[in-house]
């Protein structure tokens, strides 16, 4: 299975954008087979960050998929409606899903993702490490944590996911995770696997 993430930056009031961006992922949802949600993005993000995501099993399947919006009109007239809110050009990634999934979280939700660049000779162990931290983390905060690997940009990417309901519930898994002699040694032990300052957690919110 693949996580594919199309990332873009908006400019302008959230009047506009929020209702483009639900309405644009409605539209898709109708109108393929992708199942894409709807992120904005929070804490770490550019202000005005939006994420689409999808679990695809294939890169044949995504662009089959994609291919089909792009000969769609009315697809390409929603593209252009937003043209003039998009401040610099959008990315898209692809990531292989390593170990579980972090599930269909609610319109609501949080998602907190925290990405590092493996040194790429250490590789081998650092996929190891992420996996093993990854099953820990659940373990500790009780919610299912995803773990990816880059198939396209830099080498060595690997992310991990986990999604709270709400706030609340974020900051019980942030204070539970804190409390955890265990989660502090695994972490210790990522020593030498990965790029220094590599490191990056963010946070998005669900909206769509």
């Amino acid at each position: 299975m693949l996580l594919f993430a199309r990332v873009a930056t908006f400019t302008g009031s959230p009047r506009r954008v929020m209702p483009w961006a639900t309405g644009i992922t409605q539209y898709v949802n109708a109108h393929s087979s992708l199942p894409v949600t709807c992120w904005t993005g929070s804490f770490g993000y550019p202000l005005g960050t939006m994420i689409w995501s999808a679990m695809v099993e294939s890169e044949a399947a995504l662009a089959a998929n994609t291919g089909q919006l792009l000969a769609d009109p009315a697809y390409l007239d929603l593209l252009e409606s937003a043209a003039d809110l998009i401040s610099s050009p959008g990315h898209d990634m692809l990531r292989e899903v390593l170990y579980g999934a972090p599930g269909d979280p609610p319109i609501g939700a949080l998602a907190t993702v925290t990405t590092a660049t493996a040194i790429v000779d250490r590789l081998g162990d650092a996929l190891g490490w992420a996996v093993e931290i990854g099953q820990h983390v659940e373990q500790v905060i009780g919610t299912p944590i995803g773990v990816f690997t880059n198939v396209f940009g830099t080498m060595g990417g690997i992310m991990w996911m986990g999604v709270a309901a709400d706030a609340a519930a974020a900051d019980e898994a942030r204070a539970k995770l804190s409390a955890d002699t265990g989660y502090l040694k695994l972490i210790a032990g990522s020593k030498d696997l990965f790029i220094n300052g590599s490191g990056h957690v963010r946070q998005a919110i669900r909206i769509a």
